[in-house]
């Protein structure tokens, strides 16, 4: 089978490493460089926790992150052990941030629930929280090296990369209904029995070239660099109001949004946005959180775009064109899922994908 991967970012790449070791002929097209797009704007975080985790959420992220481990083990990537602790600041997010450590704990996650006075010890001002769910395992890594070791993967398996090529159409046939035959790029046509939609907030346009409709929207996510006098140790903090502190391997942190409501209809323009000049005048605030930060001043900054579904799980697996396949809408867990989301592809192409992951992540649930 002729596959063309279209995206160049972490699930893309880690498609084509799953798939280049197989019999299909598979070509990567990214727009331009690997993992330099909404990959490179994200705060990497490879995430255990989860708030109203379900058995299924928990066992796919326990997938991905095994395999994880096993990649690293062959590779010079390094990761950052910092954990992260959510904030409630309301008495009823409290209550599901205590609900979350049972199911978390069952599924092999160190994960505990800790009053507001605790904080103290992570470097976080108490006042005005209630509560925090507290997992220690999270780790930080560079996402696009991961993503670049995963494009090497790919190549070592077999599997064609290019870059600087963008997709410009997508081409279908009526023989047995509507079938993927090729793709079109400015660097001109390839050919493809199947042609998989890995191309994060650019997955709608993809879609529309087919016809294929499916619920994804666009959140932004602003991002700042500020600078302190000292390195500011301490987990990612990520508080109920959505705002968050990532703590850097220099004197400072990056501060940003992690919005995941999905909001119907909701689309950005990923090459023309840009950070609001009012999340830049709040940005220092999180010196009310974290005193250590009080005097930081942003260095740098830079918005990303996340691609949202209603039920906060990817889309991932066929459409109603045959031959297109979805792997988009990872609703800001791209980097904690992507291994997880390459073998549901793989099996899914395979014809072995068990039925909870199919119905929990197909695009037929909506």
């Amino acid at each position: 089978m002729d596959i063309v991967i279209v995206g160049g970012g972490i699930i893309g790449t880690a498609i084509a490493a799953r798939l280049g070791g197989t019999d299909h002929d598979v070509t990567l097209v990214e727009r331009s460089r690997i993992g330099e797009e909404t990959t490179a704007a994200s705060a990497g975080i490879l995430m255990e926790t989860a708030v109203d985790p379900t058995p299924f959420d928990l066992r796919f992220r326990e997938r991905a992150r095994e395999s994880y481990a096993e990649l690293f083990d062959r590779s010079s990537i390094e990761t950052t052990r910092v954990g992260t602790l959510y904030v409630a600041e309301t008495p009823a997010f409290a209550d599901r941030l205590e609900d979350s450590t049972e199911p978390l704990r069952a599924n092999g996650v160190e994960a505990s629930f800790l009053p507001a006075a605790e904080f103290e010890r992570f470097g976080v001002d108490p006042e005005g929280f209630v509560g925090g769910l507290y997992t220690p395992g999270d780790e930080l890594c560079e996402p696009t090296a991961v993503a670049q070791w995963f494009a090497e993967c790919a190549r070592a398996n077999g599997a064609t990369v290019r870059t600087g090529v963008t997709v410009t159409d997508i081409r279908t046939d009526g023989r047995d209904g509507i079938a993927v035959s090729g793709v079109e790029t400015d660097a001109g046509r390839l050919e493809a029995d199947c042609v998989i939609n890995a191309a994060g907030p650019w997955a709608t346009e993809l879609n529309e070239m087919v016809g294929v409709s499916l619920p994804l929207c666009h959140t932004l996510g602003p991002m700042a660099a500020l600078e302190a006098d000292d390195p500011i140790e301490g987990p990612v903090t990520i508080l109920e109001s959505h705002r968050y502190v990532r703590p850097t391997d220099g004197p400072g942190v990056w501060v940003g949004e992690y919005l995941t409501e999905y909001v119907d209809g909701q689309r950005y323009d990923p090459s023309a946005e840009t950070v609001s000049d009012e999340f830049l005048e709040t940005a220092s605030d999180v010196a009310e959180i974290v005193p250590a930060l009080e005097g930081a001043t942003v260095e740098d900054d830079w918005l990303g775009l996340r691609t949202v579904t209603p039920d906060g799980r990817p889309l991932v697996g066929e459409t109603t064109v045959d031959g297109f396949v979805v792997a988009c809408g990872l609703t800001g867990r791209g980097i904690t899922l992507a291994p997880a989301v390459a073998d549901a592809v793989a099996e899914t192409l395979a014809g072995t994908v068990d039925d909870e992951t199919r119905s929990r992540l197909s695009p037929e649930r909506f």
